[in-house]
C-alpha cells in the first residue's frame, strides 16, 4: 500500500460521512497539533469563497495546525451567513483541539450558492474532533471529493545526510479546473523545520510550476487553495542553498504528481495530455505556448478522437502574436514522432500518428529553437463525458 501524509511522524487526519452529501465521505480534519510553519495559495477569483477570505487572513499571521474541509457544499456567495458559518467552523474546531481560532484552516468545495447545513456540520465536527489522533489519511483523500473519480495521493522523500526529507499530500479536481495562483484544494505536510517565510516562498514556486500549469476546462473555482504545515521533525539549514533546493524539488515532485493526477481524472476524461515547451526565448513565452495547448479545445477534441490533425497544434501553438516565434525554427512532436520540422510538415502518415494518439498518456514537444526557456503543462481530453457530468450536477 504506498504511503500516506499520515505516515508523516506528527500528521494525523480523519474523515467521516456527516450527512452534508446524500453519500460519501464529506468531512475532513487535517491535524498538526506541533507544526512549527505553514503556507498556503489561494484563488483569485473575485467571488472567492468565505473559506477562502477566512484561511487567507489567518495564514498571513499565523501557524495552520488544523484544517476542517467539507465536500459537497462550497460556501460559495452565500453572503454574511456564510462568512459567520465558516468562523463557527473554525472556532468550534479550536475549542476542541485546544487551539486558537486563528490556527484554524477552511476549505470548502462542492455547489455554490448554497448555505451551509451547519447543525449536520456541527455534529459532524464533535465526531471528527474525537478522531484528532487517528491516522485515517485514506478517509481524508475521500472526505474532500466532489466529482473525482478517484482519490489523489502522494508521498515524495529523499535522503540528505543522515535524515530524510518528506513531503506528503491530497489533493482533490476534476472540473472547474484552470489555475489562477492554485487550483482545486490540496493539502501538503512535510516533516521539516523551516520558517513560515521559507515554505511559502517554496510552495509559491511548487505550484507554479505544477498546478500553475494544469487546466481542464479553462474555469477556475471560487473556492480553490492550496496549503503546506510543517511539523519541524527536520530542520534543515535555511542559509544553505543546497539544502532548501532539495526540500524545493521534492516539493516539486508532490505538487507535480497532484497536478498529473487531476489532469488524468478531468471529468470525462480519458487520456492525460502533457505538453512540454522547450528552447522559448523567454519563460512567459514558454508556459503561455504549453496553456495555449492544454486549454485549445479543439486540440482536445482531436485527442480525445485520435485524430492526428496537427495542423490545429499549430493554431494553438502560434495563435498569441504577443509570443516570440520563429515559424521556419519550429519543430513540433506528437509523442515520439515529428510532425513538423523547422516550420515544415514531415512526411510522416497518418496512420503512424494515429498510433501515437491511442495512449491513454499523450506527449506533445514544441521545440521553439530561440532561447533556453522551457516548460510542462498536464490537461486531458475534452469528451461527451465532461458534458454529461456538468448537466447532471446539482
Amino acid at each position: 500500500m504506498s504511503q500516506l501524509l499520515t505516515d508523516i511522524e506528527g500528521v494525523y487526519a480523519a474523515g467521516i460521512a456527516a450527512g452534508i452529501k446524500k453519500k460519501d465521505l464529506d468531512l475532513g480534519l487535517l491535524y498538526v497539533p506541533n507544526a512549527v510553519a505553514s503556507a498556503a495559495v489561494f484563488t483569485k477569483h473575485t467571488f472567492k469563497a468565505s473559506s477562502v477570505s477566512y484561511t487567507q487572513k489567518c495564514s498571513k499571521r499565523h501557524v495552520l495546525k488544523a484544517m476542517i474541509i467539507n465536500s459537497g457544499n462550497a460556501n460559495a456567495v452565500t453572503g454574511k451567513q456564510g462568512y459567520t458559518d465558516t468562523k463557527l467552523m473554525a472556532s468550534q474546531v479550536a475549542s476542541m483541539l485546544d487551539l486558537k481560532p486563528s490556527e484554524v484552516g477552511v476549505a470548502s468545495t462542492g455547489i455554490i450558492g448554497k448555505p451551509l447545513p451547519m447543525p449536520t456540520i456541527e455534529a459532524g465536527i464533535k465526531q471528527l474532533c474525537k478522531l484528532k489522533e487517528s491516522k485515517q489519511g485514506a478517509d481524508l483523500a475521500k472526505a474532500i471529493l466532489t466529482t473525482d473519480l478517484v482519490p489523489k495521493t502522494t508521498f515524495k522523500q529523499k535522503k540528505i545526510g543522515k535524515k530524510t526529507i518528506q513531503v506528503a499530500g491530497i489533493t482533490k479536481g476534476s472540473g472547474m479546473i484552470a489555475p489562477n495562483m492554485a487550483t482545486t484544494l490540496g493539502f501538503l505536510v512535510t516533516n521539516v523545520n523551516v520558517s513560515s517565510a521559507v515554505l511559502q516562498e517554496c510552495l509559491k514556486k511548487a505550484i507554479d510550476a505544477s498546478y500553475n500549469m494544469l487546466s481542464v476546462d479553462t474555469d477556475t473555482s471560487t473556492n480553490d487553495m492550496v496549503v503546506c504545515i510543517a511539523s519541524g521533525a527536520y530542520a534543515i539549514s535555511q542559509h544553505d542553498p543546497d539544502q532548501i533546493k532539495a526540500f524545493q524539488n521534492v516539493l516539486d515532485e508532490a505538487c507535480i504528481d497532484l497536478a498529473k493526477q487531476i489532469a488524468k481524472d478531468g471529468e470525462g476524461a480519458t487520456k492525460l495530455l502533457e505538453v512540454y515547451v522547450k528552447q522559448a526565448a523567454r519563460m512567459s513565452d514558454a508556459r503561455q505556448i504549453a496553456k495555449q495547448v492544454i486549454d485549445s479545445p479543439l486540440v482536445k477534441t482531436a485527442i480525445h478522437g485520435e485524430d492526428p490533425n496537427w495542423g490545429r497544434l499549430i493554431m494553438a501553438i502560434g495563435k498569441n502574436d504577443a509570443i516570440k516565434l520563429n515559424p521556419e525554427k519550429v519543430n513540433v512532436m506528437l509523442g515520439c514522432e515529428y510532425i513538423v520540422k523547422e516550420g515544415q510538415p514531415t512526411q510522416i502518415s497518418r496512420a503512424v500518428l494515429s498510433e501515437q494518439l491511442k495512449s491513454n498518456e499523450v506527449t506533445i514537444t514544441i521545440d521553439c529553437q530561440l532561447g533556453k526557456a522551457s516548460s510542462r503543462a498536464w490537461g486531458c481530453d475534452l469528451t461527451k463525458g465532461y458534458i454529461d457530468i456538468n448537466t447532471e450536477y446539482n
